[in-house]
């Protein structure tokens, strides 16, 4: 029978084992071997080791925002918690790829993996895009702001209308985008001016005008008074009345319109050429009268006949037993329009307001024509033969045509669903004013003979004339605009234009109305072939209907 092994220990040992076991029970640390490994190479992938589970923890919960994979946000705020219902759960906002501007000006594409595979990437050509706000809102993502205010507030918005304006699909070349701080489209930037027939490079408005003009002063053209005077319609006299004349004319409301066209240059839309056309409407006055309901109409004028006094006198039109009937008729009009063609160069933008320089062509056209005319049947007190007619007419006609360079300034400022534009500008050239006059007086007792002078329209200041002068035109535009349809703008404003040393139809009538009624007439040569001219401007306001893209 073998017995047990005896396993001697020395002294040493003992006491070694029972240091150990002290130790252990006195709460010290053991010894920890050291072992050398190995670090992983740089960029290669370790997973994370969990060396502790907690259960529950004391400390406060700080919300923070859940990113996907893809980089996609959302504020944790936003989930509730109590419910997990797919109708409710966050909407995942996707960001947008990106352009970025590498050496020689090329541009890489850098394209991330969308949120959603069936929604569209929008591709953005710099870093302006607003802010968004990191919440869900009825499942659709809202953002803060939008830079579609900061410049060309009339294009760019496409279809998104009012409140949720920005450069839409634009991007950095967006109308207005360029004072955001894109490099490629920033202010003072000078593409390459090219015309390109797409719709979203295009943009109009109509507009209806309600126009005054500053009209013209007309002298007495026919008069009246009572039988018993002794030269009855003779200005000066206290019982004269004037029947036409005598006051401002052709200066009443007038329905007119302006068209507006303009296309941009390059993809920037920093640069644009727009056509504008204009017109205000005629003006007109007209005048009748006849001996059954006026019994006295005569036309007065200064008499200065060579070898008679000067005098204030008539010619008589109407008058019970000088003749048996008697017409007057006046008929004036006025005609305004005029149209330009410019090249506006974005400046400055901030704030929402955008600043463009503008240069280019201005036409305007003005034409005014008076024609006066009477006709009375001699009647028994009349030395003319019983019957007899005597027809006088005169006629002025003014042409004013304008060809010159225009500079100015055009501004846009919009705020939310509401903008403002306004023009100044001024052009400088050649005026060329035209003038024609004619007068005709006609006598009929069996044969009719034409005598090529009238009253106020002779020998001495018939025929046509033509000048050429240097003018200018000055013009101020202001507009008031409403996005009240989705790329519509309805729109309110003022305008006024001028155009200086006009030729009107009082700058062609003899100040005084005098005539020389003598032929063949000698001094003094009157009615006088002087032309005046003075400033014509039209003004009012206007409505209209803007299709910005």
């Amino acid at each position: 029978m073998k017995l047990p092994r005896t396993i001697r220990c020395s002294a040493l040992q003992i006491s070694f084992g029972v240091a150990s076991i002290a130790s252990v029970l006195l709460g010290t640390p053991g010894l920890q071997a050291q072992v050398r490994t190995k670090k992983p190479d740089r960029g290669v992938y370790e997973p994370p080791t969990v060396t502790k589970s907690a259960t529950q923890s004391n400390s406060r919960l700080i919300p923070v925002p859940i990113e996907d994979v893809h980089g996609n946000v959302v504020e944790s705020s936003d989930v509730d918690a109590g419910d997990d219902s797919p109708a409710t759960a966050p909407q995942l906002l996707s960001r947008r790829a990106k352009l970025q501007q590498v050496s020689h000006n090329d541009v890489v594409l850098m394209d991330p993996t969308p949120h959603d595979g069936g929604q569209q990437e929008i591709i953005v050509e710099n870093d302006a895009w607003p802010a968004p706000i990191e919440t869900w809102s009825e499942g659709e993502p809202y953002y803060e702001g939008g830079y579609g205010d900061v410049g060309y507030g009339d294009v760019g918005y496409g279809d998104v209308g009012c409140g949720v304006e920005s450069c839409a699909s634009y991007g950095c070349d967006g109308f207005g985008c360029d004072s955001m701080g894109c490099n490629h489209c920033g202010p003072g930037h000078w593409a390459n001016a090219n015309l390109v027939f797409r719709r979203d490079r295009w943009f109009a408005n109509f507009e209806l005008l309600l126009m005054f003009r500053s009209g013209d002063y007309l002298p007495p053209l026919f008069t009246t008074g009572p039988e018993s005077a002794t030269n009855p319609g003779q200005l000066g006299q206290a019982s004269t009345r004037i029947l036409a004349g005598g006051g401002e004319y052709l200066n009443e409301l007038t329905a007119g319109g302006r068209l507006t066209v303009g296309t941009w240059l390059d993809d920037c839309r920093s640069r644009s050429m727009v056509f504008r056309g204009w017109a205000t409407g005629d003006e007109t006055y007209n005048f009748s009268a006849d001996q059954s309901t006026t019994s006295v109409i005569t036309r007065p004028f200064l008499n200065v006949t060579t070898g008679q006094t000067a005098s204030q006198d008539t010619q008589v039109v109407a008058t019970p037993g000088f003749t048996n009937s008697g017409f007057a008729n006046v008929h004036a009009s006025s005609s305004v329009y005029g149209g330009d063609l410019s090249i506006r160069q974005h400046a400055y933008s901030r704030y929402g307001g955008t600043v463009d320089l503008l240069y280019g062509y201005q036409y305007m056209h003005l034409s005014e024509d008076l024609v006066t005319s009477s006709t009375s049947t001699a009647g028994d007190d009349n030395p003319a033969p019983l019957g007899s007619v005597i027809a006088i007419r005169d006629s002025f006609d003014t042409k004013n045509d304008f060809h010159g360079a225009q500079i100015g300034i055009a501004t846009r400022y919009r705020e939310g669903c509401w903008s403002f534009n306004s023009l100044f500008k001024i052009a400088a050239g050649n005026l060329r004013r035209e003038a024609t006059l004619a007068g005709q007086t006609q006598t009929s007792n069996g044969p009719t003979f034409t005598d090529p002078n009238g009253l106020l329209v002779r020998s001495t200041n018939a025929g046509n004339r033509t000048d050429d002068t240097f003018g200018w035109v000055p013009e101020i535009d202001l507009s008031l605009g409403w996005r009240y349809f989705p790329r519509f703008d309805v729109t309110v404003g003022y305008h006024i234009i001028a155009m200086t040393d006009a030729l009107q139809v009082s700058g062609l009538i003899d100040n005084d109305l005098a005539s020389n009624l003598a032929d063949p007439v000698s001094d003094p040569l009157r009615p006088s072939s002087k032309m005046d001219y003075k400033t014509f401007y039209v003004h009012g306001i206007h409505f209209g209907l803007q299709y910005v893209y």
